[in-house]
């Protein structure tokens, strides 16, 4: 159970729904609420499938290309790093324009704003860690209350405001900074450089 708990507190800072919040409201904020479900569901399940196809293809696509989990845990420590920055400043990084159509929905809403670089890399790591069973238990937890978030996207805006949204945000971000820096820890304990 705690191991479920870290999987889902981590990978939920890091996907940080929160953040497509005000690009799915633009987009769909006025539509019906059935064209807001669907397009919350289609943009959820594509995160989903693209977490958990990672999860499972990603380490034996790494030992095929011959990258180590130490060197993987590195490179995906700095990308979250560099992520955390957007995160901490109350940006939303990787915007992209899309019709309001719900098929768009999964980009750039459920990838790249949820499903991000980040999110995979954690993915991957989680499963070498945790196993499969607690990594998509994790992500289908995670993936429901970014659908939760996405559907009821108005509330949210309407209830915390823009400023609400930022300061949350900035707290993701920070907890994002936090997990980047704990990959890389990992990784250089893996090779003996520093102890825990």
């Amino acid at each position: 159970m705690l191991e479920l708990v870290i999987v889902v507190v981590s990978l939920f800072a890091i996907v940080d729904p929160l953040a497509a919040i005000p690009p799915f409201a633009a987009f769909f904020g006025k539509s019906s609420a059935s064209l807001q479900h669907k397009a919350a569901k289609e943009a959820s399940l594509a995160a989903f499938f693209l977490l958990v196809i990672f999860s499972a293809l990603g380490h034996p696509l790494l030992t095929t290309l011959g990258i180590s989990i130490p060197a993987f845990l590195i490179a995906g420590g700095i990308l979250l790093l560099i992520l955390s920055f957007d995160f901490l400043r109350g940006e939303l990084p990787l915007q992209h324009h899309t019709e309001k159509d719900t098929a768009d929905a999964a980009v750039p809403i459920g990838t790249p704003f949820l499903a991000g670089p980040g999110a995979i890399t954690a993915s991957i790591y989680f499963n070498h860690v945790y196993g499969p069973v607690i990594t998509i238990a994790g992500i289908v937890v995670v993936m429901t209350l970014s659908f939760l978030c996405l559907f009821y996207s108005s509330c949210f805006i309407k209830h915390l405001g823009k400023n609400g949204l930022k300061i949350l945000t900035r707290i993701m971000g920070l907890l994002t900074a936090a997990i980047a820096i704990s990959f890389v820890e990992r990784a250089l304990t893996i090779y003996g450089i520093i102890r825990i």
